[in-house]
């Protein structure tokens, strides 16, 4: 039997009867990081995503919600500054709201394209603290167009503040998470005719994840771009099942347009 989507589908599929979502994601995770590594000694492995299949949630599981690409451009291109630049940054990177809204200029290294995030906002006290791990010490790197963005924002719109905070409020304290997305994000939801309830930043987080799936980017790389410690974690949370990637995993697939069987079967016209 070939490993391929439909064979993958069927077996997490015949898991589900006897196994929670999150088991699946597991075993799956595993299965995933044991291709990527085939593929780095330069065996030939299929191209297989976690996006591209469907796992039924468990009842009473509620996704999280993850903006696509295409809704992601749109509220950064519509979005005012600083809001602009918070939300570019949420998506090119993926960091957590709090490491976010924690940075300060300091941690910014064009030279190398890298930030560096070395605290969090607390929403609660409106003062910086550790990170959540060990993990999320890890440098995070930028694209020349995020250096470019972040540049302007520098240039034109940051303000000056005693702990240099890249995105202070007006009493120079780290901005609460809660107030960016009612006054930056749901606007802008609502214009767009996006879902609204339970938005929030780490809506780009897991955007970026699961973008980067369906991108074919490898299990691995995706873990260390998101600073996950375990990747089970990645698969778990961080990659949703998109109907898009699906459909095209499916039109390139073994029972697609694109197959040599299914053009063999399209019926004729021999009207004139």
């Amino acid at each position: 039997m070939s490993l391929d989507i439909p064979a993958v589908q069927r077996f997490a599929t015949d898991m589900l009867r006897t196994n929670a979502r999150k088991s699946i994601i597991n075993v799956l995770g595993t299965l995933f990081a044991i291709l990527d590594y085939a593929r780095k000694c330069g065996m030939r492995v299929p191209e297989i995503t976690i996006a591209a299949l469907t796992i039924t949630p468990d009842r009473g599981d509620t996704e999280t919600p993850y903006f696509k690409p295409e809704d992601a451009a749109k509220i950064v291109a519509e979005a005012k500054e600083p809001y602009k630049t918070i939300f570019a940054l949420a998506w090119s990177t993926g960091l957590r709201a709090g490491e976010l809204l924690g940075l300060r200029v300091t941690d910014l290294d064009f030279q190398r394209g890298l930030i560096q995030p070395r605290k969090q906002a607390d929403d609660s006290t409106r003062q910086l603290r550790e990170l959540k791990t060990r993990r999320s010490n890890s440098a995070v790197a930028i694209t020349q167009e995020t250096a470019a963005l972040l540049t302007g924002y520098l240039k034109n719109h940051w303000r000056e503040n005693p702990e240099s905070l890249l995105f202070p409020n007006g009493n120079m304290r780290p901005r609460k998470r809660e107030y960016v997305v009612k006054f930056g994000l749901k606007p802008l939801l609502r214009k767009f005719g996006l879902p609204v309830e339970n938005v929030g930043l780490h809506a780009f987080r897991h955007g970026l994840g699961t973008a980067l799936s369906n991108s074919k980017v490898s299990p691995k790389t995706v873990q260390q771009i998101l600073r996950h410690a375990d990747i089970k974690t990645t698969f778990r949370y961080y990659v949703h099942s998109d109907t898009d990637a699906q459909r095209s995993a499916l039109e390139t697939g073994p029972i697609g347009t694109k197959c040599r069987l299914v053009q063999r079967l399209k019926p004729k016209c021999f009207c004139h």
